[in-house]
């Protein structure tokens, strides 16, 4: 198990990640803490915070960085698979078999699996973005209080109903790792590298690709991940298209996902239309 700590820990390097506890919210951009350390450090970061200066009309969408990862939206594969596979029992997309993977914290589960999950839960309308985004602050409070037990109680809450939220497992493994449970913290820190790099594979923040999550919280840690530094920004769009993205700004580099699932649950006040 040591071991394979260290794997991780190496996967994180070479994919240049940093997974501070960041309390996300939706617009308008509250403080974001400022901490660089895998599974920050309370003690040491929680009164560190950062204010945003940045003004609304300073932001510019970048559709393709030169981050070292080289990604650009002609080198993300198209995802075919159809949703029907969700719901074929001899499919090895069908939802259960899917959960099952991902509830028992199986790495082995695919790329297209975690994705078409994903879209199952928001084509069958099973999923609360509302709910799963306050359950996931609840635990970034619970985390921060040093108060574990209950963090892990509501992180349990969150993969109930989102086994593959990257949130749900970033919070429990850190509640884990500080109650001195170094193998589920790997197991959950393990999962949550399958799952953001599967978000990766199929996405890169830009609005004709935008990532495929669950929810608005996880923007934060993917665009995080993918940078290296905390949103100074946030904002939902509602595109000419009807599209609900959620943008995420550091440094005026924008990245977005497609949070159109949650457009039925928001007020007009709560995004921006574009015209």
């Amino acid at each position: 198990m040591k071991k394979r700590y260290y794997l991780a820990g190496l996967l994180f390097f070479l994919m240049n990640v940093s997974f501070g506890q960041i309390p996300p919210s939706p617009p308008p951009s509250k403080k974001a803490n400022k901490s660089a350390k895998i599974y920050g450090d309370y003690s040491q970061n929680k009164n560190k915070k950062e204010t945003s200066t940045t003004n609304e009309t300073d932001i510019q969408e970048v559709s393709e960085d030169n981050s070292s990862s080289g990604i650009t939206k002609n080198n993300i594969p198209e995802f075919k698979i159809s949703i029907d596979e969700t719901t074929n029992v001899n499919s090895v997309y069908y939802f259960k078999k899917v959960e099952s993977l991902l509830s028992t914290l199986d790495t082995l589960v695919s790329a297209e699996q975690i994705i078409m999950y994903t879209k199952y839960k928001i084509h069958s309308n099973s999923i609360n973005p509302t709910k799963l985004d306050s359950l996931a602050n609840k635990a970034y409070s619970l985390n921060e209080s040093k108060n574990y037990d209950e963090a892990i109680i509501t992180c349990k809450q969150i993969l109930d109903q989102s086994p593959n939220n990257i949130s749900g497992h970033k919070e429990i493994a850190y509640a884990y790792k500080h109650l001195g449970n170094a193998d589920l913290s790997n197991l959950h820190f393990l999962m949550m590298v399958k799952i953001i790099n599967s978000v990766f594979k199929y996405g890169n923040g830009t609005r004709q690709v935008p990532y495929v999550l669950n929810n608005f919280f996880e923007g934060l840690s993917i665009y995080e991940a993918k940078f290296g530094c905390f949103p100074r920004k946030v904002r939902l769009i509602l595109t000419k298209e009807k599209k609900l993205l959620g943008g995420y700004d550091c440094y005026h580099i924008m990245r977005f996902s497609n949070l159109t699932h949650w457009l039925p649950l928001l007020k007009k006040d709560d995004y921006k239309i574009e015209e």
